[in-house]
């Protein structure tokens, strides 16, 4: 206690024992004491609480005037903590700590320990102390000590805690601007730990600190760039391609951290400093129209900022940002004139821009119509024009009328022939149908009874097609593995061995995940993949299906996490699980095929075929005059004549009779030749038919005999340099001629035109070639004349340039066909010429197209690939719950994706899969209609139809209705289905790979081929089975090293020149088939 005043005392002796504070001795300090005038004292612990206020009393000597009594009170108090906050900071201290409660101003001074570290006081009333944390050498957590003076009391229930400091994982963005005010995203650890965080810049010498940040989040926190204010001196200064690259960091609670700017991990590694943006001024007054938005021009605008460091006012009140760009930005202001501003005389509300630390005033903004105020004069010559204009408007109007009533007239005139000629296109397709279907039955007729006539191919020809599309005729799983005898012996080892551990679900999900988490892992690789992995587990298929459905499972747990689009799922063969799930309804559904399904195919295709070669078809471009393909239509108009022709029989065929062909004297020698083939060998399967490259046709009925050829030395040269294509017009080819087929004498004849080594071409210019010369795989397109001149151009029906022309008015017809919009009486009567386009082709083929998609989408007649239906679905269903998808949409689009879209629709576009026919190249573009409706039919999704859509879409625009029926119901009968136990399901799969067991593939070579994907893999899939703890309890990794020691050493001696660890060389085929214990 100090007590000032005067006549204290002449000496120490006089006043040691002299002081009493509230009636309790107080001790003098002998040091302190300054005589007179000063007295410094220590006071006593009272023996009681004494609440009551008492003065201060000095008695020099008993009498009263030796004695001095204060003015000001004095009392004993208990200092008592009630709460402190925070309970927890930092290590490196600098957190601000609050501590409350009762008379905690008594004493001189105060001194605070938070477990153990002193917390320097910063401010003290009688109900709060705010002291400030010092730094810990390590993580305690102690509690509150507090020193009145001398006196210290320990408060064990308030404690704190210090905790780890800060850490920072990464800033963005590293950008700003000169004025600063740029707010970056600070990510990290720790943050809520923090009260004064503030982002910091070094700028050679000087340090500049922006305004306090924001913590949002433990691991969040949003700073404002400080500003820097570059000196005018300073060597460099910011421009927008050479921003200063400045070091920064962060000053947290006081305490600044290390340049955060070099820590690793962050991107730019320093605070790019772009110049302040430029903001260009209106020009004029800007007038506001209702909906209308602002825009502002500038430069930089981007640079360094975003949207949310921008902000546009209009009047004070907000212009919400819309757009911005590097030299614009556009906001929608106010729609109503603002009202808190005190406006200047023209009472425009001005227009401010604030980016980062920088604001701009633009401009005004009025909200008053433009014009309004015009002067009388303005406003008449306004308003004659108007009303002028009016009247005019209104002699058109009755000038419209007369001529709408005459109009109406010729309308309701081409309506009626409309009405006509559709009636005269439905009896045409009535016709057309019952006389395919007659042809049909006939020709089942002539077979011996019981015998189809539908030329399926077998399983193993069929499952090759549809797993390996693009070499189904000469894959290596379709043959013997070809490797050196002495090494033989080894090589069956290593495969044996790769295909014992493919066996082990561990070893073949780890294997899956390696290469499909490698990004050179392309597509087609997975496809390749996929369909290999197919082959070898044919004969387990409870297997297979096994590790199908976990495939499929992580594929949807990773699209589900990654939060991308779930409808695509299945949509492609993105993934080795994708294509695995196509190839899985393969090879289960091909008996649903041969005994129902396929038969539906089957007549849809003849139907197709037939009704096309009624027509004209370009041998070049493959458009025909019946097409359900608008691309695929050959649209322009010229004569042709139907004829009978007669192929004579085979000699040693004896009193067999000459075979009746329908062909068009249009028609090219080498479409001649097919149609001829296809009606002498109709119930023989194609391939087991003569090629016609193979043979030559002979006109027989003129004298002397003549071969037909597509080219030769009568084929005409017309101006501009081309060469049509001879057709039985060019020969004069009679009614009821007879031709004969003979095998082609090779050095005689090497005469068909269209040959792969072709020379020949046709301008690129062409609107309707929508495939290269020399690519189709039709067999009018499989030779050429390889000494004819190749500067000729040939053509067919039509030269290309002649498409030009036409292309407007016969675009008119299809609409007419479609919409029925109502065009000119001319642009009518060309429906005679092409009344036999699409709807022609669309109605006579409707019934059969109908008939598939019911057998597509039935569910009536039980059997083994309905039930498999059921089973794949009901898993879907399955994972769908469990990710909690409510959506009926996704599930709908992955059962649509996974069997219409991948099975139906490949069978549909490529029927050569699944039956021994040539593959219909002439009939794409129809099939790709076909198989659009379906997918339409899948599709939940409304599309608007406009003249201007597709005309696949608007052929079959009033059916896509019914056969969404027709899908909604297939998938609802099959979910209110008998669920299918996995025991039932792999009694089924078993069946189904008993059935199919004298029908696989070379086992050893599809091994051979999954080992070089494995070869390129190998190391990450060894890393993959390390990490998987059931892998190394089976001791997977050791088998799979024992399995590459013993391939690598065969590759070692016996490698091929491509790559491949085991290769052709060809001393000794090795037949054979992994042992059924290599298979567990």
């Amino acid at each position: 206690m100090i007590i000032d005043g005067v006549n204290l005392g002449h000496s120490f002796k006089t006043v040691e024992e002299a002081v009493t504070a509230a009636n309790v001795r107080c001790d003098v300090d002998e040091f302190s004491y300054i005589t007179a005038s000063r007295i410094v004292c220590r006071t006593r612990q009272s023996p009681t609480p004494i609440p009551a206020r008492y003065p201060v009393v000095v008695k020099l000597r008993e009498e009263h005037r030796y004695t001095a009594i204060s003015n000001d009170s004095f009392t004993y108090v208990d200092p008592v903590i009630k709460n402190m906050e925070p309970t927890k900071g930092p290590r490196f201290g600098g957190t601000n700590v609050t501590i409350r409660g009762e008379n905690l101003d008594a004493g001189t001074s105060v001194n605070i320990f938070l477990s153990g570290v002193r917390c320097a006081v910063l401010n003290r009333t009688n109900d709060k102390v705010e002291c400030r944390t010092g730094p810990s050498e390590s993580l305690t957590d102690g509690y509150l000590k507090i020193s009145f003076d001398s006196f210290s009391r320990e408060y064990d229930n308030v404690r704190f805690r210090y905790e780890e400091n800060p850490t920072f994982a990464q800033v963005i963005p590293e950008r700003s601007i000169e004025s600063g005010g740029i707010t970056v995203d600070v990510m990290g650890t720790g943050f809520k730990l923090l009260q004064r965080p503030h982002m910091i810049v070094r700028d050679e010498k000087r340090v500049m600190k922006g305004p306090q940040c924001n913590v949002i989040r433990d691991d969040l926190i949003f700073c404002k760039t400080p500003s820097l204010e570059v000196p005018h001196n300073r060597r460099k200064h910011p421009t927008a391609d050479e921003p200063l690259l400045l070091s920064y960091g962060f000053e947290l609670d006081g305490v600044r951290t290390e340049d955060i700017s070099q820590l690793s991990g962050f991107r730019m590694r320093h605070l790019a400093v772009f110049p302040d943006p430029v903001v260009e001024k209106f020009s004029d007054v800007r007038f506001y129209r209702s909906g209308d938005y602002l825009t502002i021009n500038g430069k930089y605008l981007d640079a360094a900022a975003s949207e949310r460091d921008i902000l546009v006012t209009v009047g004070g009140e907000p212009c919400n940002l819309t757009a911005l760009a590097n030299r614009a930005l556009t906001c929608q202001p106010p729609p109503e004139k603002p009202k808190t501003q005190k406006f200047s005389y023209d009472s425009d509300p001005d227009v401010l821009v604030k980016i980062g630390g920088v604001s701009y005033r633009v401009g005004y903004l009025s909200y008053s119509m433009k014009g309004a105020g015009l002067s009388p004069h303005l406003m008449g010559a306004v308003l004659i024009p108007t009303v002028c204009i009016i009247g005019a408007f209104f002699l058109l109007l009755i000038f419209y009328r007369r001529k709408s009533t005459s109009h109406m007239r010729e309308m309701k005139h081409l309506k009626n022939q409309i009405d006509q000629i559709e009636m005269k296109v439905a009896t045409e397709c009535k016709e057309a149908f019952a006389e395919l279907q007659t042809s049909m039955n006939a020709m089942a007729a002539v077979l011996p009874l019981g015998t189809p006539f539908i030329p399926f191919l077998s399983y193993k020809e069929y499952t090759a097609r549809v797993l390996f599309p693009n070499n189904y005729h000469n894959h290596p799983v379709l043959r013997d593995l070809e490797v050196d005898s002495q090494r033989a012996h080894a090589i069956e080892m290593g495969l044996r061995a790769f295909n014992k551990l493919l066996m082990n679900k561990h070893f073949l999900l780890s294997f899956v995940r390696a290469m499909e988490n490698n990004k050179y892992f392309l597509g087609k690789d997975r496809v390749s993949v996929g369909s290999l992995l197919m082959v070898v587990l044919m004969e387990k298929m409870e297997y297979c299906t096994e590790i199908l459905k976990q495939l499929l499972k992580e594929l949807i747990d990773r699209t589900m996490e990654k939060r991308l689009q779930p409808k695509i799922l299945f949509r492609r063969s993105e993934s080795v699980a994708e294509r695995m799930l196509a190839a899985w309804y393969t090879i289960l559904m091909y008996k649903y095929l041969t005994e129902c399904a396929g038969r539906k195919l089957y007549e849809l295709y003849w139907a197709m075929k037939q009704q096309m070669e009624k027509g004209p078809q370009d041998a070049l471009t493959l458009e025909a005059r019946y097409s359900l393909s608008e691309e695929k239509l050959l649209r322009s108009s010229f004569d042709f004549r139907k004829l009978t022709v007669f192929i004579a029989a085979d000699h040693h065929s004896s009193g067999a009779m000459d075979y009746p062909v329908r062909v068009l004297d249009c028609d090219s020698i080498t479409q001649v030749k097919e149609k001829c083939l296809d009606a002498k060998y109709r119930t023989t399967a194609f391939s087991d038919r003569p090629s016609v490259n193979d043979l030559d046709l002979e006109l027989r009925s003129a004298c002397p005999r003549i071969i037909l050829q597509d080219i030769d030395s009568t084929s005409k040269v017309e101006p501009g340099g081309w060469r049509r294509i001879n057709t039985l017009a060019h020969y004069n080819v009679p009614e009821n001629a007879t031709l004969a087929l003979l095998p082609r004498q090779a050095s005689l004849y090497n005469l068909s035109i269209l040959s792969e080594r072709s020379t020949f071409s046709l301008p690129k210019q062409s609107p309707t070639l929508t495939r290269p010369f020399g690519t189709t795989s039709s067999s009018q397109c499989k030779g050429l004349l390889s000494n004819m001149d190749s500067n000729y151009k040939l053509y067919h029906l039509v030269r290309p340039s002649e498409h030009g022309s036409s292309d407007q008015q016969d675009k008119m017809v299809t609409e007419i066909y479609l919409t029925r919009h109502a065009l000119s009486f001319h642009s009518l009567c060309t429906l005679g010429i092409a009344r036999n386009l699409l709807l022609t082709m669309k109605g006579t083929l409707q019934k059969f197209i109908q008939n598939l998609l019911e057998v597509i989408f039935s569910a009536a007649a039980p059997n083994s690939a309905i039930r498999c239906v059921k089973y794949m679905f009901d898993f879907m269903d399955d994972q769908a719950r469990e990710h909690g998808i409510e959506e009926n949409e996704v599930v709908h689009a992955w059962k649509s994706n996974s069997l219409p879209l991948r099975f139906w629709v490949n069978l549909i576009k490529n029927p050569h899969f699944v039956f021994d026919i040539q593959k219909p190249t002439k009939l794409e573009g129809c099939l790709s209609v076909v198989a659009q409706t379906l997918m339409d039919a899948c599709s939940t999704q409304e599309h608007q139809l406009t003249k201007d859509s597709p005309s696949s879409k608007l052929l079959f625009a009033k059916d896509i209705y019914q056969y969404r029926d027709w899908v909604d119901r297939y998938y609802a009968e099959i979910r209110q289905m008998r669920p299918i136990s996995d025991q039932d399901m792999n009694a089924l799969l078993a069946e189904e790979s008993r059935s199919h067991s004298r029908d696989r593939f070379h086992i050893f070579s599809a091994l051979n081929e999954l080992y070089k994907y494995l070869e390129q893999y190998k190391e990450s899939l060894r890393e993959e089975l390390d990490m998987n703890q059931f892998a190394v309890n089976q001791k997977l990794p050791q088998k799979f090293q024992d399995m590459l020691n013993t391939m690598e050493c065969v590759g070692e001696h016996y490698s091929n020149g491509g790559g491949g660890t085991i290769g052709s060389f060809g001393h000794r085929v090795y037949r054979g088939r992994p042992r059924e214990e290599d298979r567990v």
